[in-house]
């Protein structure tokens, strides 16, 4: 079998996977919340430059161990192999039973509310709307099973359209427009201290995550030795680019007091920048880049189920690939439904909340675990080194154990630690149980 039915993603699918991994809705509400927090440009922008830097040491990260283990799993596979199978079960427990599944669920229900939008601007029944996300669901994991190359090329089409918007926007807010009523620029106050950069930088690291998801496809990239850090890489870089650009506009046509206090500011630069058709891309936009960003989660995490169950700590058929599209088919039956479990239930956006610290733990982690790598087996391939070594991992891991320290921290967020913490301690329970299963009944365990 050819290395093109093997690996059937190109530089270019894995590329615009990054980019539809971390371009997602968040820029048209992020910056509103970062604007009222530093009301200033400069600080602004340092903060947004500051998240991309950040972003790119993570992705220089993960370039080095995905280079390194070009591997279906990806980050589980890090995981596994600088720390154990316990971590990595871990990891992977929380992708499927909140990180994945449960964003996936949040994510269908907001496409659906822009597509009513669209289609139906007087509103729909709630029934309606169920059987819109549910369908957005069920038909992103058929487009799937159809095969790797299918999902991909779906998720090119979301990406493409989604920056062709972004790029109206921009163009539209930098050439000549009527603008609208607009306060004059504040001074600079000097309102603003560490603590608010501190809160601000929050919510943009969370705008630029989501570059790893293309590490979980690695075994179907060609050549992934080199094509897999350069679509980090290139694929983190375009997301900064756009961001910063995007934010500009926004500055450009609200000003900075705009920007902070306008509502439905997106839609208000949207229409300025663009006329009486601004409004209308804008939710259009929306709509294609949460069907983007639900496609690229629904696409490449199945392959975390996968490698766990072929380390035997999950049933071994979530494991199996068809031999026709070699799609994890089972894997990817299993998410739909416990996504579509999520999306019935209507409240996964607290699930997802409560595991966030989580998720950064496990970045903390995949930072150390470059560190510890590149000191325990010298040995190792690396065909991409990280440069500046060790400045990216450090980075890394630095700015995720400081979220995770800021979130368990901040009396308002501990019922949602509370939360996240059982969901962990039950995970721990699961690895157990598995393992004392296994061990006593043998290899048949995990059928």
């Amino acid at each position: 079998m050819s290395d093109r039915s093997l690996r059937p993603l190109t530089l270019f699918d894995a590329t615009l996977l990054v980019v539809g991994g971390i371009v997602g809705v968040g820029i048209f509400f992020t910056p509103q919340s970062v604007a009222r927090l530093l009301p200033d440009p400069v600080p602004f922008f340092a903060v947004w430059v500051a998240g991309g830097v950040l972003a790119a040491a993570g992705a220089l990260t993960f370039a080095e161990l995905a280079a390194s283990f070009p591997h279906a799993g990806g980050w589980y596979v890090y995981l596994r192999e600088a720390f154990g199978r316990l971590p990595a079960f871990l990891f992977a427990w929380i992708v499927l039973l909140v990180v994945s599944t449960g964003a996936s669920a949040v994510i269908a229900d907001f496409c659906a509310q822009q597509i009513e939008a669209l289609v139906w601007p007087e509103g729909v029944s709630h029934g309606l709307h169920l059987l819109l996300g549910a369908a957005l669901i069920a038909g992103i994991t058929a487009v799937a099973l159809a095969g790797v190359k299918s999902g991909a090329v779906l998720q090119d089409a979301c990406t493409l359209l989604k920056l062709g918007a972004l790029l109206a926007f921009i163009g539209g807010a930098f050439l000549p427009y009527e603008p609208g009523p607009r306060a004059p620029p504040p001074a600079p106050t000097g309102a603003w201290g560490a603590r608010d950069l501190a809160a601000a930088m929050l919510p943009v690291l969370f705008a630029y995550g989501g570059w790893h998801i293309v590490t979980y496809l690695g075994h179907v990239i060609r050549d992934p030795q080199k094509n897999l850090p350069r679509a980090m890489l290139l694929g983190t870089a375009i997301a900064v680019a756009v961001y910063l650009l995007v934010n500009a506009s926004f500055v450009r046509v609200l000003g900075m007091d705009g920007l902070a206090h306008e509502q439905a500011f997106a839609g208000v630069m949207a229409r300025r920048a663009l006329g009486s058709t601004g409004g209308t891309l804008l939710i259009a936009a929306m709509a294609v880049s949460s069907l983007g960003v639900c496609t690229v989660i629904l696409l490449g995490s199945p392959w975390v189920y996968v490698a766990m169950a072929r380390d035997g700590l999950f049933f071994r058929s979530i494991g199996a690939v068809a031999a026709r599209t070699g799609a994890p088919a089972n894997a990817l039956l299993l998410q739909g439904a416990v996504a579509l479990a999520y999306f019935f239930w209507g409240r996964a956006a607290m699930l997802t909340d409560a595991v966030v610290f989580a998720e950064w733990l496990f970045h903390t982690q995949c930072g150390l675990a470059l560190l510890l790598l590149r000191r325990r087996r010298p040995e190792l391939p690396r065909p991409f080194t990280s440069p500046l070594y060790p400045l990216a991992p450090l980075l890394y891991s630095g700015m995720a154990a400081a979220i995770v320290v800021s979130t368990v921290t901040r009396a308002e967020d501990w019922e949602k630690t509370r939360v996240g913490l059982g969901v962990l301690g039950a995970g721990f329970v699961a690895y157990a149980l598995w393992r004392r299963a296994t061990a006593s009944r043998g290899p048949s365990a995990a059928d």
